[in-house]
């Protein structure tokens, strides 16, 4: 049997006269065999995203904006730019923007003379975009500013370092948005993939794209954890504090908020909530309140089935002064 020379680029045999030999792959195991192409073809693929390494885990890369790009909306650039920013360890803000009044057409279903605003135009810059504010305290709390930085403790700290990193886009003729201007290469600081964990704006983004990380949160607080106690031990699960995606000061606004969403209206409001709900369960249950001439509550009065029985034998009334904190 003759030597045959096999091209190491090609895979087609040198010193073949018919050309039929043809380099294949083969599986070497059953996984691989279930990467085969159902044509009989080969079992690689492309990977239709680049996959980078970010400080969140395994990502795909999110492409850079360019000019001359096109976008539908101008939500969808800030998405993107974000998403860039996020990876490569900076923020992009919308930092100006313009916009004209139009008159909407029956056609589009707000009928004919409604006058409108659409956004034309808007820039996003990075977030140390700018330069910093110059402001020192005084004698008597009075704030002065000038264009010399003033170094010692009454200067006021600022992320801004004249970065100037900015996107310009505008509105087309048919309703696109195009990418006007892009100026990358941050200057005057250096950001990293790792440094996204510290931007406030991708801490909040992550609590709210994981809720399970809230409802820790709660359920901590509600075993009479304290908030360092909460953060302490959720950080020893992400091997110390510099692996984690968010600050002891995102719990302390978190269960502030959601505190303050429970007690939304007021605590008159969670009252008569809770009254309504004992009216539901129970028919006999009665309440009744006066108001002031201003809309302010003057007085409740609510009588539970049981008390409407006691008061029948024994008469007796409950009152509760409400006003013993304010005089």
């Amino acid at each position: 049997m003759s030597s045959r020379e096999i091209d190491a680029e090609s895979g087609r045999l040198l010193n073949d006269q018919d050309g039929a030999f043809e380099w294949r792959w083969e599986p070497q195991s059953s996984d691989e065999e279930d990467g085969l192409n159902q044509d009989g073809g080969d079992g690689f693929k492309t990977p239709s995203k680049k996959l980078v390494l970010t400080a969140y885990g395994e990502e795909a890369e999110v492409p850079e904006v360019k000019e001359g790009m096109v976008f539908p909306d101008w939500e969808a650039i800030d998405v993107q730019l974000k998403g860039y920013g996020r990876q490569k360890g900076f923020c992009f803000v919308r930092r100006c923007g313009s916009s004209k009044k139009c008159t909407l057409s029956q056609e589009e279903g707000s009928g004919t003379g409604v006058v409108v605003k659409q956004r034309r135009n808007f820039m996003w810059t990075c977030e140390c975009y700018g330069v910093p504010e110059r402001k020192r305290k005084v004698s008597g709390d009075v704030g002065t500013s000038d264009n010399q930085v003033h170094v010692g403790s009454g200067v006021r700290k600022s992320k801004k370092c004249e970065c100037p990193v900015h996107v310009f886009a505008s509105v087309n003729e048919i309703g696109q948005w195009v990418i006007r201007r892009s100026l990358k290469g941050n200057a005057n600081h250096y950001p990293t993939p790792s440094k996204s964990r510290t931007i406030a704006s991708f801490r909040k983004k992550f609590i709210e794209d994981n809720p399970h990380v809230g409802r820790e949160f709660e359920v901590c607080k509600k075993s009479g954890l304290r908030t360092n106690q909460v953060y302490n031990l959720m950080s020893t699960r992400r091997n110390g504090k510099a692996h984690m995606p968010f600050s002891e000061k995102d719990i302390h606004d978190y269960l502030a908020k959601r505190k303050k969403e429970k007690k939304k209206g007021g605590d008159a409001r969670a009252m008569f909530t809770y009254f309504e709900k004992m009216k539901e369960d129970n028919p006999d249950f009665f309440h009744v309140f006066r108001q002031a001439d201003d809309g302010r509550l003057q007085d409740v009065l609510w009588v539970d089935a049981r008390s409407r029985a006691a008061y029948e034998e024994f008469g007796d009334v409950v009152c509760f002064d409400t006003t013993y904190l304010t005089n």
